[in-house]
């Protein structure tokens, strides 16, 4: 009779969660995913001893064994990456924890539980996993030219995954030209994550607000990088290599030398000030040594005694 009801309550929850086949969970590299797993039937599975398994395709990655509510034995063979919650029975939630995504671990995940004594599982839920990972913020530069001439703009993002979108807005609404688009990717050394490289050649004059747009559809994330040398309201500035920017680093030179002649003058004054008050110091210092008497160093003194000067003979030179 249990083992009848228990085959009722399996059908119970694989139709609760038929629904989830079709669904996939979005995982971030080198970030934590859950694989959810909610048992909501109609009776209380803590009074049951059961087993239970989570599969990657046909690879089990990690068992569990429960006895009246209580995990008796949980077995992790997935590069111990893996946890289920020791109070599943109680709450009810089996989801599956899975630490540090790997690009590897996209995949078709599924939850099977057998009940004591028997030799076959039935399927619970099942769950489709897709990893993505983080762009960096795009950086984006342009090569010197001349104001209304063509030019061109580089525009640089790397780190993510899967391939994004790329695309160039002029004056933040207009779409720039697919021809005057060239967009390369690669992967990076060592790895499966993308490197965006997209290079665009257009004719813009100094008040033009360039936009290079990077869209990673699976994490519904947008980064966006803007060229603007002389308007005020670009909201992200990015280095532009241009002849404004020769003088701006000019200026900032010119100012960098300013700043360092005051500090060199403020030393010497200060080395000066030290100077004058250590001989002045000196000075007393020797006073006290000699006291009230002359007092001089290396300095013989020649007395004349005039009256015996005087009484000496005359003679003819």
């Amino acid at each position: 009779m249990t083992e009848t009801w228990f085959g009722v309550l399996l059908l119970i929850v694989t139709s609760v969660f038929s629904v989830q086949a079709d669904e996939c969970i979005v995982g971030v590299i080198g970030e934590p995913a859950i694989l959810p797993c909610v048992y909501n039937g109609l009776k209380n599975v803590t009074s049951l001893q059961i087993s239970s398994e989570w599969r990657r395709g046909m690879e089990i990655i990690h068992t569990a064994d429960w006895m009246m509510g209580q995990v008796e034995m949980q077995n992790v063979s997935h590069s111990i990456r893996t946890a289920v919650s020791t109070l599943a029975p109680n709450t009810g939630d089996f989801s599956l924890e899975l630490h540090d995504v790997h690009l590897s671990d996209a995949h078709n995940y599924s939850f099977h539980v057998k009940l004591h004594g028997q030799n076959r599982s039935s399927l619970v839920c099942t769950v489709c996993l897709n990893i993505a990972g983080h762009f960096s913020p795009p950086t984006l530069f342009r090569e010197n030219g001349v104001d209304g001439e063509e030019t061109r703009l580089f525009c640089n993002s790397q780190g993510g995954f899967p391939a994004p979108s790329v695309y160039w807005l002029v004056n933040h609404t207009q779409h720039a030209l697919e021809t005057s688009v060239t967009t390369y990717i690669n992967t990076l050394p060592q790895s499966e994550l993308f490197n965006i490289t997209s290079v665009l050649s257009i004719n813009i004059s100094a008040d033009t607000a360039i936009s290079c747009v990077i869209e990673n559809n699976l994490l519904n994330e947008t980064l966006t990088a803007t060229e603007c040398e002389y308007l005020v309201s670009c909201s992200n500035i990015v280095v532009v290599l241009s002849s404004t920017s020769e003088r701006r680093l000019s200026e900032y030179i010119w100012v960098f030398s300013a700043v360092l002649c005051v500090i060199v003058f403020f030393l010497v004054a200060t080395s000066l000030r030290y100077q004058k008050k250590w001989d002045i110091k000196e000075q007393k210092r020797k006073q006290h040594r000699c006291g009230d008497e002359a007092c001089s160093e290396d300095t013989d003194m020649i007395v004349f005694d005039w009256e015996k000067l005087a009484s000496l003979p005359e003679s003819d030179v």
